[in-house]
């Protein structure tokens, strides 16, 4: 861990001063068009813990992918957060002040994470939103750490718990949630005896692999694993394995494109199994990616289904898709969320003083967003639930919420 903190400061401390320039970004002050649905300055970033306010506005930044492999995720999660920011703006505000978003593109890439961490801060941001892959999180924790600033993100890897970060929050549900719940599914409700898994080999991937491992171990599941790496595109020799080893389940752990390739190879090699498969599919950008055939029946775990009739989901999606013409998806409804956490929480410590700001986020409690109710627990994860859905002529459908505390 000291190792991994150590690289990250240096690596910080290397790009700041490119970080101006180096770093891709955009500062949004659009008109306020929705009413919200929920109820010090800085030269380094390794010297305070305080924010700078400049007349009536008070800053905050988001670390989104804006270009890279993920440019539609960013664009998504680009437009929740400005719409967080609209909709406060519009009812006054914070302590007074107006809300200022600066946008920076991480392209994916933890060192441009990093870049982006340290134009935020030497900003004066009083908190961060994103950035969003594990891999990410974990290369700017340290740099938010030594800074102090508040900072949100949708990475879902367990390792982000561990780590002690008492800036760092996690606005959708660790993957041991996920991952547990998945296989649980599996096993208990789809009857599953032989269980294959199919993992991404980064941060991601292999976080959820340790959890559905253990948990095969402890219920004395048989269960066969294969993983992979980002950017592949045949998996024909995993998939042959796993007909081999007639596993009549099979649980994917992976992102968008490489999910996609699954679901096509899966199908025209004829794997006769269930599948159950960590968030993407339940998303509009990979379903898109899939003909219907590819990943009819298919079960998705997921934090958001569009489906559902829980309140807040309901007028969450109604008022996104007013503004922006589109419906929302998993990154709109997490980061949502986490910025409506962050603004809650700087409205409860009455400053933009980011120690004051952080220790009112880890008191949130009862905090209804459309990825659930946030509470934050002692690791900094804020959100406890997750949702089950079927994909049915594309469509998933919601099947039940699963609470874990």
């Amino acid at each position: 861990m000291v190792k991994k903190r150590m690289l990250a400061l240096g690596l910080a401390a290397v790009t700041l001063a490119a970080s101006l320039t180096g770093c891709g970004s955009s500062s949004e002050t659009d008109n306020p068009a929705a009413t919200a649905g929920q109820s010090g300055e800085t030269d380094s970033a390794q010297t305070t813990d305080s924010s700078d306010t400049e007349g009536d506005i008070i800053k905050i930044g988001l670390i989104s992918m804006i270009t890279g492999d993920n440019p539609l995720n960013g664009e998504r999660m680009n437009q929740a957060v400005q719409m967080a920011v609209d909709e406060y703006n519009a009812n006054g505000g914070i302590l007074g002040k107006q809300i200022e978003l600066s946008i920076q593109d991480d392209q994916t890439l933890q060192d441009m994470a990093v870049t982006c961490a340290s134009k935020l801060i030497s900003e004066g941001s009083v908190g961060i939103i994103g950035p969003h892959r594990s891999t990410n999180a974990l290369a700017v924790e340290a740099i938010v750490e030594q800074a102090g600033i508040p900072t949100f993100t949708g990475g879902t890897s367990p390792a982000i718990s561990d780590l002690g970060n008492d800036y760092l929050f996690r606005c959708r549900a660790s993957d041991t949630i996920f991952a547990e719940a998945a296989t649980k599914y599996a096993v208990e409700a789809l009857g599953a005896e032989k269980i294959g898994l199919f993992f991404n080999n980064d941060d991601f991937g292999t976080g959820a692999e340790g959890v559905i491992k253990a948990y095969c171990e402890t219920n004395n599941i048989t269960y066969v694993e294969e993983g992979h790496n980002t950017g592949d595109k045949d998996f024909t020799a995993q998939i042959m394995k796993m007909k081999s080893e007639a596993v009549d389940a099979v649980i994917i752990w992976t992102h968008d494109a490489e999910l996609a390739i699954h679901a096509r190879q899966i199908h025209d090699l004829g794997l006769e199994a269930e599948v159950v498969s960590s968030p993407g599919v339940t998303m509009q950008q990979v379903i898109d990616m899939c003909e219907a055939e590819w990943i009819e029946g298919w079960y998705g775990v997921t934090d958001y289904v569009s489906t559902s009739d829980e309140e807040t989901l309901v007028d969450f999606k109604k008022r996104f898709t007013e503004k922006y013409g589109i419906e929302p998806e998993l990154y709109a409804a997490s980061y949502y969320g986490g910025t409506v956490a962050l603004l809650e929480g700087i409205k409860a410590a009455g400053s933009t003083d980011r120690t004051a700001v952080m220790e009112a986020i880890r008191k949130t409690s009862g905090l209804k967003v459309p990825v659930g109710t946030m509470n934050c627990d002692e690791n900094n994860d804020l959100v406890h639930n997750i949702n089950v859905a079927e994909i049915k002529d594309k469509i998933p459908q919601f099947i039940e919420a699963v609470t874990v505390e």
